[in-house]
């Protein structure tokens, strides 16, 4: 038997082991360390000490540095995360949009301007990202009317039409300004679907982004979002992503 190891061309040897004791009643457990002894070839446990701070770091530090545990900063605008899930909110403020013509859309168009824009709920999964609309400029609640996003590119669902755009990598999945830029700085191409009041009230889509180009409102008129009967509380289902969701008309 070998009680040596390894690594990127360093040699490791056996020196220690942890003891994990556990109460049968109350399931709660506690770890102790021992130093290793190899004697006439074979290992032999001594006795050990309660697992200290310092040996939980030294322990830690020697995972990959993806499995290692670290600090996180808790972001103010996290409403939640878990299950492969981060949602945060933006309140309503002018962003920078740039606009592409596409076959898509009989109406055709490009451009770019500074365009204000409504509060908005983003929920990031592995490679897919939601959006939608909020009126008020307050954090939201699990009780908080959702509208939909009144962006092109963007599906009844919520979900973002990702394209050929390149979605934040992995180390990048809880980087909330990453997500956004992914998501503001694409080109918006068109509306998808063409359902009538359905991604603007009261108004086309794609003349009211014109509209916004040339003459910017000087905050986004709520007057436009649409209702889509759901709520921030909706986001947080566990099979959120298997329900069926009310598809618009002529969507693709």
């Amino acid at each position: 038997m070998k009680f040596e190891a390894q690594s990127a061309g360093d040699q490791y040897r056996l020196a220690s082991a942890l003891l994990i004791y556990e109460s049968r009643e109350t399931r709660q457990a506690y770890a102790t360390k021992h130093r290793v002894e190899v004697i006439s070839g074979s290992p032999m446990i001594r006795p050990g000490a309660p697992l200290t701070e310092g040996d939980f770091k030294d322990l830690i530090g020697g995972l990959k540095p993806q499995d290692r545990p670290a600090i996180e900063w808790n972001d103010p605008a996290i409403l939640a995360k878990g299950l492969g899930r981060l949602i945060w909110w933006t309140p309503p403020r002018t962003r920078a949009m740039f606009f592409q013509a596409s076959s898509h859309s009989v109406v055709q168009f490009s451009g770019s301007a500074s365009c204000p824009t409504p509060g908005l709920v983003f929920m990031a999964g592995e490679r897919t990202l939601h959006v939608f609309a909020f009126k008020g400029d307050v954090v939201p609640t699990k009780q908080t009317k959702l509208y939909q996003a009144p962006f092109f590119n963007v599906w009844s669902s919520g979900q973002v039409c990702v394209g050929n755009a390149k979605v934040p990598g992995e180390d990048q999945r809880t980087d909330l300004q990453a997500w956004e830029r992914f998501f503001f700085g694409s080109h918006f191409t068109h509306p998808n679907f063409r359902e009538k009041d359905r991604l603007t009230l009261g108004v086309e889509p794609c003349a009211f982004w014109k509209k916004q180009l040339s003459r910017p409102s000087k905050t986004f008129p709520e007057r436009v979002l649409v209702d889509i009967n759901l709520t921030v509380n909706d986001l947080l289902a566990l099979d959120f992503y298997e329900r069926p969701h009310d598809r618009a008309q002529g969507e693709f």
